[in-house]
């Protein structure tokens, strides 16, 4: 069983159709990234697997069960967490606690034991921490060490990143979605962040879709590539091939020179 399917999935916002009969799998696992130009419909994607969206048409599953319907906290209840292309953080508060609060929502205990602070309440609290370092265990010294405990303001924009991954990942969520994780990361970063999602899949566990326009990223990480292009899947496979298909290459930089030749000949 797929752990996500995506089934003719349509969306439109006024006249504008921001995807259209969008099919696709991702299978446990999988790494696989989604590209396309700017407008492409990609975080309107993204946007409609986490609930943000109800989608016009077609159904969305996660492992056999529809996700259409459920607010966002119900699909992070379900299992997928997301990252954002414009950062969603806490900044006043630690690296630690925005990487603690998501896991609130897991905690079934009553407010009474929060106020007692009872054996159960700090159990939880326990588990509560001991996970958020381990999510954050993934990023090593650029998030643990002394910047555990300082304000997130004080990072540079690529630790906010990464906190903002290590806080998708305390949610016990089993699948990620990464909304371009490179964002505002220099050669260096990028590749300590190609291997960190490496290692989120293959000793987290966890299955990974991320929007992506570093390609050299794409390439060297991802299992299969989904191209799209006003909201329409144009290709999907190897990166390799979709690199080279007609049509993306058309997407990305507009009419092919040889029906340009083709023009001007006639």
């Amino acid at each position: 069983m797929s752990m996500l399917s995506v089934r003719d999935v349509s969306k439109s916002f006024g006249g504008l159709q921001a995807t259209h009969q969008l099919s696709f799998d991702v299978e446990p696992g999988e790494i696989v990234s989604v590209i396309g130009p700017n407008g492409a419909g990609k975080t309107t994607l993204f946007n409609l697997i986490t609930g943000v969206y109800t989608p016009d048409e077609g159904d969305i599953q996660l492992e056999g069960t529809s996700l259409v319907g459920r607010s966002p906290d119900q699909v992070v209840g379900a299992g997928i967490a997301r990252t954002f292309q414009n950062l969603r953080l806490f900044t006043n508060l630690s690296v630690l606690e925005n990487v603690l609060i998501p896991q609130h929502r897991r905690r079934h205990v009553p407010w009474w034991q929060a106020v007692l602070r009872t054996r159960s309440y700090r159990e939880a609290e326990r588990v509560m921490h001991e996970r958020a370092l381990e999510a954050l265990s993934f990023f090593g010294p650029r998030l643990m060490s002394f910047r555990l405990h300082q304000p997130v303001y004080v990072l540079s924009y690529a630790n906010r990143r990464r906190t903002e991954m290590a806080r998708a990942m305390a949610t016990g969520a089993k699948m990620l979605l990464l909304d371009e994780p490179s964002a505002g990361m220099n050669p260096k970063e990028t590749k300590e962040i190609t291997q960190i999602i490496r290692r989120m899949r293959d000793e987290g566990g966890y299955t990974i879709l991320l929007v992506e326009h570093k390609m050299n990223l794409v390439g060297e990480i991802s299992d299969r590539v989904i191209v799209l292009d006003y909201g329409r899947k144009i290709a999907e496979g190897a990166y390799e091939d979709v690199v080279n298909d007609p049509a993306v290459l058309e997407a990305y930089l507009g009419k092919r020179s040889d029906d340009a030749s083709e023009e001007g000949a006639a």
